[in-house]
């Protein structure tokens, strides 16, 4: 039972990497025997897969009708980037309660990634970097479920870092990061919430806003 519960976990990842990754872009179709057959496995558990991913948001199983990979549909990128700043703005007073001087090194560290990652417009290194802050928060206040639940955001909000380098801010981005430093730098919890409010209620926002007027025209285009 072991062994057949890590092969369906293998066959979940290696298909949602490669929807993430854009190796499956939005639209394409999904066949259980020729996805059990270059993944050499079962149609079963390719079928378990695909219900995980499609509960996710990344496949549409549609009754009768063939199995794709779900449209790049941006209100659910909205909901994931939301809910990222919720929890994460929600573990930032207590975290810093407990925050050490190793602590404010690594989260330093994990701000100059950031800061790096936003500089060069490398929107896929920035979403990672992003997510790494705010599982580092969590842990520092100790707490699982918000780890976890920023963990099961992370597909999504990858998958729209896919498409979204045209649509980046440069400039809003490395404020954003440079007040979330210097914020931890001070160990100053308000500071942190001030730093976080402006990243989800401006910065990323206004990155998806951008990245559907291009979708948009290039619709109209096609």
């Amino acid at each position: 039972m072991r062994e057949r519960r890590t092969r369906s976990e293998e066959v979940y990842l290696r298909l949602r990497e490669a929807i993430v990754g854009g190796e499956l872009p939005p639209g394409a179709h999904l066949r259980d025997s020729d996805l059990a057959e270059d993944l050499g496995t079962s149609r079963t558990l390719v079928g378990d897969a695909l219900a995980r991913l499609a509960a996710q948001g990344l496949v549409e199983m549609r009754r009768n009708r063939s199995t794709r990979v779900a449209p790049l549909d941006l209100d659910p990128i909205r909901d994931a980037v939301a809910l990222l700043g919720d929890i994460w703005i929600g573990s930032a007073g207590r975290a810093m309660l407990y925050v050490q001087h190793d602590d404010v090194t690594s989260l330093v560290d994990l701000t100059d990634d950031l800061l790096a990652a936003g500089s060069e417009g490398d929107v896929l290194t920035y979403g990672m970097a992003l997510r790494a802050i705010a599982i580092g928060f969590a842990r520092l206040e100790g707490n699982d479920v918000r780890e976890c639940e920023i963990e099961r955001l992370g597909p999504q909000i990858r998958r729209f870092a896919q498409h979204a380098a045209g649509s980046f801010d440069r400039v809003a981005s490395e404020e954003s990061t440079l007040q979330l430093r210097e914020a931890i730098v001070r160990r100053d919890a308000t500071q942190v919430r001030t730093a976080l409010l402006f990243l989800f209620d401006d910065v990323l926002p206004g990155i998806i806003d951008r990245a559907a007027t291009r979708i948009a025209e290039a619709s109209r285009v096609a």
